[in-house]
């Protein structure tokens, strides 16, 4: 029931979380929706680690977009060139950078040069179909590095079964292929394309060019060390091929992830290639034990007391480098622990204690009666062995579901930066445009500022002019508030966005005593 729980909790959290990532954008030059008096030379992002960009393109008021990439630098403040020449008007810049830890992250800074103007909707790529088939991806490469990889490192310290050894010869094997594949998927997530795009070569160069491009490569080289291992027969050399398969399967997830590139590097990433290391010590020998104990008793003995001498130099590291990147995570507690990262964290924590009293069962009350040939006890030890490799798998799936979620470190880094960027919606018909900014960009208190202009990008002078929010799907009533005229604009104070989803908004202007013009809209608020 404790598995059941923690892979529903799993599926009902991803397609949710598919747009999160770990960078955070701390500000920009120009600000949001400032007007400037000429052109800048240069746009800048500040992050708050290192970010490469994969995407960055200028849209115009025509719609038409810009590729400024090859003049975007990488590093915590992305410099994007400006062309010069560029006439008044308002310009989107849309960007899509990738971190560290290899996750992307994508937004768009609105600024106008001169007057504002009427600006062409900037399309929104997503598929969450990308993210749902990546995790599977991260699923399936994960199972076959821990049982391939895993069973071939066991057959250097005890013989495998004939079963388990061509069972982790496929699964290597097969990781090959998933591990190319995913970094297709990379691509696709990185530039928010749709499963359709994954043969153009941009989507490869860009899934090679984030940290997890080195992740991949250095699996596919394990995954090929462990087939060539498990071919082997058992000596020297089989040993130092298997034992070198399992320390860069353990070096290939040190090479990325919010885990590994969290600071300081020199102890994460440390820490990250321990317990990677330790864990496939572990549930590479629970199949090989498993099949072993259902066949000759010899070879059962044998490879059973070997793995009970063993086992406890790996778990030490392994609760030992968990607890380190645990609490580097979570950072101190607050509010951003109340996230799905930790929701994550939880569900796994759970299951680890059942896995690790499992695992003490069967060391102190079944390993000894079963290497004494009682029956039962075997029985009991095959159960238990079925039921720890089935919690496993549960386990790598909740893990692969971080892939979506920022830490809580990342969301204490810049939580003031990130709720001052507005929401700015754009609204229009065949005679009215209306420029709406929501301050600050999240539920809870906010102003509205509404700059209303004609298709040509004159100002109108309406009588009065209201705001109604409504959100059908959360179950809230339309309420209204009406606009207060200030210089060249309108603005509602004292707005309160209760909840964070799809909210209708629908701006009624009295453009005189008998015209009212009304305009609506999608808002999302975060």
């Amino acid at each position: 029931m404790a598995a059941l729980a923690a892979m529903t909790l799993l599926l009902a959290i991803v397609p949710v979380q598919l747009a999160w990532a770990h960078a955070q954008l701390l500000a920009t030059d120009p600000t949001e929706n400032t007007v400037l008096a000429e052109a800048p030379l240069a746009v800048q992002l500040h992050f708050n680690e290192p970010v490469t960009p994969l995407a960055i393109g200028l849209v115009g008021g025509d719609g038409s977009s810009l590729d400024l990439l090859d003049v975007a630098s990488a590093g915590a403040t992305v410099s994007v060139a400006l062309p010069a020449g560029l006439v008044d008007g308002t310009r989107v810049l849309s960007w899509r950078v990738v971190s560290t830890d290899g996750h992307p992250i994508a937004g768009a800074l609105v600024f106008s040069i001169g007057s504002v103007s009427g600006i062409a909707p900037v399309p929104v790529a997503s598929d969450d179909a990308v993210g749902v088939v990546l995790w599977a991806g991260k699923v399936l490469v994960f199972v076959a590095l821990f049982f391939g990889v895993g069973g071939a490192i066991f057959s250097a310290v005890a013989t495998l079964p004939v079963a388990s050894r061509r069972t982790s010869l496929v699964l290597c094997l097969f990781g090959v292929m998933v591990a190319s594949a995913t970094l297709g998927l990379q691509g696709l997530d990185g530039l928010g394309l749709p499963l359709g795009s994954v043969f153009d070569g941009r989507v490869w160069a860009a899934g090679l060019s984030t940290s997890y491009g080195n992740t991949a490569l250095v699996l596919m080289v394990s995954f090929v060390l462990a087939a060539v291992a498990l071919c082997l027969r058992a000596g020297r050399g089989q040993q130092v091929l298997a034992l070198l398969a399992g320390g860069l399967g353990a070096l290939s997830l040190a090479l990325s992830g919010h885990a590994s590139a969290a600071a300081p590097e020199w102890l994460t990433r440390p820490a990250v290639f321990l317990h990677i290391g330790a864990l496939l010590f572990w549930i590479g020998a629970l199949l090989p034990l498993l099949l072993l104990l259902r066949g000759a008793a010899g070879h059962a003995d044998q490879a059973l007391a070997r793995f009970s001498r063993f086992v406890p130099f790996a778990i030490a590291p392994l609760v030992v480098s968990g607890l380190v990147l645990a609490l580097i995570q979570m950072g101190w507690p607050g509010s951003q622990w109340l996230t799905p990262y930790s929701a994550i964290l939880a569900a796994k924590l759970v299951l680890l204690v059942v896995l690790f009293a499992l695992a003490l069962w069967n060391r102190q009350a079944l390993t000894a009666p079963a290497l004494a040939g009682e029956a039962i006890a075997s029985r009991h030890l095959r159960r238990s062995i079925l039921l720890e490799i089935g919690l496993v798998l549960v386990i790598l799936g909740l893990v692969a579901g971080w892939r979506f979620t920022p830490p809580p470190r990342a969301l204490a880094e810049a939580p003031l930066a990130v709720a001052s960027e507005p929401l700015l919606v754009h609204l229009m018909d065949e005679q009215t445009m209306a420029m709406v900014f929501v301050t600050p960009g999240q539920a809870g208190p906010v102003a509205m500022d509404i700059d209303l202009t004609d298709l040509e990008g004159m100002p109108i002078s309406p009588i009065a002019v209201s705001v109604t929010l409504s959100a059908p799907t959360l179950g809230i009533e339309p309420f209204k508030r009406e606009a207060v005229a200030l210089d060249a604009a309108w603005r509602v104070e004292d707005l309160v966005i209760p909840v964070p989803g799809l909210w209708e908004l629908q701006l009624d202007i009295r453009a005189s005593r008998f015209q009212l013009v009304t305009l609506r809209e999608v808002l999302e608020v975060p």
